[in-house]
């Protein structure tokens, strides 16, 4: 038999639901609203009959009849067979909404979400369905939301800014704020801002990625590279230069040849070459080059490990340039170091398909894949000697 304590808890499900929440935004009315509970059977009157009457008369004293709020009662009146006619609860429910808020002490919640969503709605209509769909957004962010409606007004003006998070100037707003509320200002930003304003290409907030959607300035990642021609550099003196991304796409390097190495001290030491430079310490991150239309017209020479990490690299970059070509990736340096060989990680192993590697790459990054050589053979790039680097650049190039 339900008592008090459960209609609360039922009560307060209902609250944490999101019904009445929605229920206000959307101008529905739900109340009366009634608490299903399991009503007595006859065998347990009979049996239980003064426990029946002592919870009929505890639901009493505990609902609105004597408390003034809270749940209400009906009864209905049942022919017993022994007991003759009795009256049951039949129905709980609650006859109004502060009934049930004042139960669970939920008024002032409810209070300050009407507030803040009749504040949101009035300058953002377009957020009402956002808001149907999280109401609980509102109220968990209560102390903040007007700075989170500041931040989108803001942009609202002020379109794709290019500036950086310290420069907005938002009375009451620094770039911590926006910072620590990316998610959910990425959310309203998403719904209120139009097409144009917004880098759909960006799906993640990992590495600045409120900023590059939201069309703001970040601290970019920086290209590393290296002027192999000593003839040129010999005038400015600069050979080794770290460079913001932006800027690397932009500028059309005067060089025939790009190398673009893994390894960074591979990068440091690379050997002088006439008309040439090398990018290094990228791994992965190579996708950071594929903007970059100036390197269409160079010719792009890929130096990484011979492991199955190293082909998807290769792989991956010829998706982006397929004029790529490979060098010290083949069998031949691979055997010649085979006392250098080291394992890779059993369970880090690359295994997805490599579209993009030439015949010879493919065949041998099967033999690696196959154990065709020895047990997860690997050869990194630094284990090569120099001499045999300066050998292969004088007879290839």
């Amino acid at each position: 038999m339900i008592g008090p304590g459960e209609i609360k808890a039922k009560a307060e499900k209902i609250w944490q639901s999101g019904l009445l929440l929605r229920a206000y935004l959307n101008g529905e009315e739900l109340f009366p609203l009634d608490i299903p509970f399991r009503k007595p059977t006859g065998k347990e009157v009979l049996e239980r009959f003064a426990e029946v009457r002592a919870w009929m008369l505890f639901l009493r004293e505990a609902g609105k009849e004597s408390r003034g709020f809270g749940y209400a009662l009906e009864f209905a009146a049942v022919n017993h067979r022994q007991l003759g006619e009795q009256r049951f609860p039949s129905r709980i429910f609650f006859e109004t909404l502060p009934d049930l808020l004042r139960l669970i002490g939920r008024q002032r919640d409810f209070e300050r979400f009407r507030e803040l969503a009749e504040l949101t709605l009035t300058a953002h209509p377009s957020l009402l369905p956002w808001l149907e769909r999280s109401p609980f957004n509102l109220l968990d962010n209560r102390e903040s939301w007007p700075r989170l409606l500041a931040v989108c007004a803001y942009f609202l003006e002020n379109p794709a800014p290019k500036c950086y998070l310290r420069e907005l100037d938002i009375p009451g707003v620094d770039s911590k704020f926006v910072e620590r509320n990316r998610r959910i200002l990425r959310e309203m930003l998403d719904i209120l801002l139009s097409p144009a304003a917004i880098d759909r290409t960006v799906t993640s907030l990992a590495g600045s990625g409120f900023e590059r959607r939201f069309g703001l300035r970040y601290d970019e990642p920086l290209i590393r590279l290296r002027l192999l021609d000593p003839v040129p550099t010999a005038s400015f003196g600069l050979t080794d230069l770290s460079i913001p991304l932006s800027q690397f796409l932009a500028f059309d390097f005067p060089c025939r040849r790009v190398f673009i190495t893994e390894n960074k001290i591979n990068g440091l030491s690379f050997p002088p070459i006439a008309d040439a430079l090398v990018i290094f310490g990228l791994g992965y991150g190579i996708q950071a080059l594929k903007e970059a239309d100036w390197l269409r017209r160079k010719e792009i020479v890929y130096w990484g490990d011979i492991d199955t990490h190293g082909f998807a690299i290769l792989s991956q970059l010829r998706g982006y340039f397929p004029r790529v070509r490979s060098m010290l990736m083949d069998r031949e340096t691979l055997l010649a170091f085979r006392h250098l060989w080291v394992a890779e990680e059993a369970d880090k192993r690359c295994l997805v398909e490599l579209p993009h590697l030439d015949e010879e790459e493919r065949r041998l990054c099967e033999e690696l894949r196959g154990n065709g050589l020895g047990d997860r053979v690997r050869l990194e790039q630094e284990r090569i000697a120099f001499a045999w680097l300066r050998d292969w650049l004088e007879r290839t190039l």
